[in-house]
């Protein structure tokens, strides 16, 4: 299975999303809970896969593809949105924010705002905030729900947009996350089971939102971080009520979190400027802290066997390997199995594939590949 997101540049206001599915594993039928952890790997459940590693362990990708050749569908959306589609069984999930043309009439006028140092401006009219379900062997539309229709309180970075979070399911159930447009929650046939209202958080500069729900088991898991209160949620997965709350010594980051099992534990792993920290996800209580990223954290982590790598390549580079068995504040210590302050990248997560870990420097052309195990460098090309 691989799945290609493209944005398609139109005439029109809003952008079309286009999906093209070059090559397909074997599909899976719906499974039971108890099934979910044998069958996730021929899926891709969550927006780096089922392992967190940005791999497809069936997938058998061609090494080529166009517009005309190893492309088996190809579909507009409409609207606009940087989610990647998740896959379970024959159902792809998709979001999409299309913008209505409705004038809100408490909005401020967009000459009204204050200049900002990217052009960015609160908008004046609603979005539909859309839920989709396509067909994975034909890209037919099997349903189509809108979650919600507001307002955004604020606007995003030309790279972002308002549906940037990707949906995740656990094989019964679809968690979409709109950011400060709620939380919601369908069967996959596209019943609303719950839906939870959030309140509004301000990011840096209005870049807006983008970090991933995270579902492990009953729990599902929110990281807010912004400029105002940050702080990681964590739900109820079948009601939406909240199991506990963290409140966070950190600016905007968009990386979301990684679930990790680990000696007994569930660790939920989240990294952002001040700090990787690691949560029990039983307490909410902090296992764990390393410091060292720079500004604007938005890699995810990834985990190789007992070590996870952190990543942050904005006004610098940091990468950093931490055992999972730490315990406290280990930051500048000899627990840290190795770090880097080379070439490390922007906004891409790293990709992990046996035990090289392949990253992009910043957000350029430029590739490097380290032994997971030592850091050593193994590549280093554009």
């Amino acid at each position: 299975m691989f799945v290609l997101m493209r944005k398609l540049a139109v005439k029109a206001p809003t952008q079309l999303l286009v999906v093209l599915i070059l090559c397909l594993c074997p599909a899976t039928a719906g499974v039971s809970a108890g099934d979910f952890e044998s069958e996730r790997m021929h899926n891709w459940h969550h927006w780096r896969g089922p392992d967190a590693t940005g791999v497809a362990p069936h997938g058998d990708p061609p090494v080529e593809w166009s517009e005309e050749s190893n492309v088996k569908w190809k579909v507009e959306i409409p609207g606009r949105g940087n989610s990647t589609p998740i896959i379970w069984g024959n159902q792809v999930f998709i979001l999409s924010a299309i913008n209505t043309g409705r004038v809100a009439e408490n909005a401020t006028k967009l000459e009204d705002q204050p200049d900002n140092s990217f052009g960015i401006k609160s908008p004046t009219t609603f979005y539909k905030f859309v839920v989709m379900s396509l067909d994975r062997r034909t890209g037919k539309l099997l349903w189509e729900r809108t979650a919600t229709e507001q307002l955004p309180h604020e606007g995003h970075h030309n790279d972002n947009s308002f549906a940037s979070a990707s949906p995740t399911t656990d094989g019964q159930f679809l968690y979409v996350s709109f950011g400060s447009r709620g939380i919601y929650f369908y069967d996959l046939a596209g019943n609303l089971r719950w839906k939870r209202e959030l309140d509004n958080v301000r990011t840096r500069l209005s870049f807006g939102e983008a970090s991933s729900p995270v579902i492990v088991g009953e729990s599902l898991i929110l990281n807010r971080d912004n400029e105002e209160r940050s702080h990681i949620l964590v739900l109820d997965a079948m009601t939406g009520e909240t199991k506990w709350k963290a409140e966070r010594n950190e600016v905007s980051a968009w990386a979301t979190p990684l679930v990790v099992d680990h000696d007994g534990r569930t660790q939920v792993v989240t990294s952002a400027s001040n700090r990787v920290r690691s949560y029990d996800l039983a307490t909410g209580n902090i296992l764990w802290e390393c410091g060292g990223q720079v500004s604007n954290v938005i890699p995810s982590p990834v985990r190789y066997g007992n070590v996870v790598y952190c990543t942050s390549g904005y006004r610098g580079s940091a990468i950093f390997a931490i055992p999972l068995d730490s315990t406290g504040d280990i930051t500048g210590t000899a627990k840290i199995a190795w770090h880097s302050d080379r070439d490390t990248p922007y906004v891409p997560s790293p990709l992990l594939y046996g035990d090289m870990l392949y990253f992009t420097k910043s957000n350029l052309a430029v590739l490097s590949c380290l032994n997971a195990k030592t850091g050593e460098s193994i590549l280093s090309a554009t």
